[in-house]
């Protein structure tokens, strides 16, 4: 009911769908962290080393063919053989460390020919130097397509080096996203944890508010009846269990209809929040005060007695009628008090609101501005099987 209330207001509303924005914008920025911290945490060094270290093969291809003359044939075709085999064996390392790192696989796809291409050659170059084995006139051809094969190799590296730089660049303006993209993140985040933080606690102080209104009067801002029925349960229930006495008063505004009928009813409003505000300031912190009809409130007193209470009830009745009112001209109003008590919490309070009432009435048909009381039937003894009930009754003025 509450939050139901709540989403009918525009400002609410707002602050829902704003933090619900801040946290799909925060999840989404999560996201593009995660991807960017994977993508900048990649270390390519090892790589690079590899390809490197692949680079070292073809120049060595290149320094034996320069020393052709001081090396026999046999020299020849065995260490064209070993640079076939190395060249084929790092190739596919170069390839399988490429398919690993997933952010680099875009920016190589166009040379993945080009490795297909070298192995087909570098299988060519293999037969062809079997041949040479037994044909030493195809040594010449041999060397001077394994030369043109180390230049292609020399290529393809160089690009992949190429490749891995641009990737470290990016890699470094990937970071300074990231650092930016973290500090929006922890913005929305905060932002977010502020805007339900506030919306919870606005949620909370108008659940007290509904709260409030549930057991308050909105006009004198005291208690109203459902909550006076609820302490008086429970002070009754006290009452029995320490064996004390419950006092209760029922205070009437004397001819508050002809104030109303007088003066206006805006007037008769104001009056009764006087009214009350006095009462309220002259009762004790553990005593509860009630508007429960019209002009008409309750005082329920723990912890007094009958003769104490008809104190309490003629100082209250002669602090209102002292009192000037402004709205109706400075003229007094006065008040009628019903009093009785419940000793040892033994009654149940709609029983003691009846005495009271009755009391009230007394105090009404005597002549108005008095305090009565009447006491409920307390049970004494019991005789031949009958319980015989001691009536009291007292009165003052």
């Amino acid at each position: 009911m509450i939050i139901h209330h709540c989403f009918r207001q525009p400002r609410w509303r707002f602050a829902v769908i704003f933090a619900l924005m801040l946290l799909i914008l925060a999840a989404a920025t999560e996201r593009y962290v995660n991807t960017a911290w994977q993508k900048a945490s990649v270390d390519y060094s090892v790589l690079a080393n590899d390809i490197m270290l692949a680079q070292q093969v073809p120049l060595q291809l290149q320094a034996v063919a320069k020393e052709t003359s001081q090396l026999k044939d046999a020299n020849i075709i065995e260490y064209l053989h070993y640079f076939i085999f190395l060249s084929q064996q790092q190739l596919d390392n170069l390839q399988t460390s490429i398919d690993k790192h997933h952010f680099l696989i875009p920016g190589v796809a166009y040379l993945r020919s080009h490795f297909i291409d070298l192995n087909y050659q570098l299988i060519r170059l293999a037969q062809r130097a079997r041949i040479a084995e037994e044909n030493s006139e195809h040594i010449a051809l041999l060397k001077s397509d394994a030369m043109a094969l180390g230049d292609q190799q020399q290529w393809l590296y160089n690009k992949l080096l190429d490749e891995i730089h641009t990737v470290s660049l990016q890699q470094r303006t990937v970071m300074r996203h990231l650092c930016i993209a973290i500090s929006i993140l922890l913005a929305l985040v905060i932002s977010a944890a502020f805007t339900l933080t506030m919306a919870a606690f606005y949620l909370y102080r108008q659940r007290n508010q509904m709260h409030k209104l549930m057991l308050t009067d909105e006009l004198t801002g005291l208690y109203n009846r459902r909550h006076l029925v609820n302490v008086a349960f429970a002070g009754l229930t006290q009452a029995q269990r320490n064996k004390t006495s419950l006092s209760v008063l029922l205070i009437d505004i004397d001819k508050f209809k002809c104030i109303n009928d007088t003066y206006g009813h805006p007037v008769g409003d104001d009056v009764l929040r006087q009214v009350s505000k006095r009462l309220e300031k002259l009762c004790r912190p553990s005593d509860t005060l009630a508007r429960v009809g019209g002009e008409e409130f309750c005082l329920l007193m723990p912890n007094t007695l009958t003769h104490d209470a008809l104190q309490v009830a003629d100082r209250l009745r002669n602090e209102i009628a002292c009192m000037r009112l402004d709205s109706i001209n400075g003229v007094a109003a006065t008040i009628s008090i019903g009093v009785t008590t419940s000793d040892g919490g033994a009654h149940i309070f709609e029983h003691l609101y009846c005495y009271a009432d009755k009391a009230l009435y007394q105090a009404k048909t005597f002549g108005r501005n008095r305090v009565e009381s009447l006491l409920p039937p307390d049970i004494s003894f019991q005789a031949d099987g009958e319980t015989v009930f001691l009536h009291q009754l007292e009165a003052t003025h």
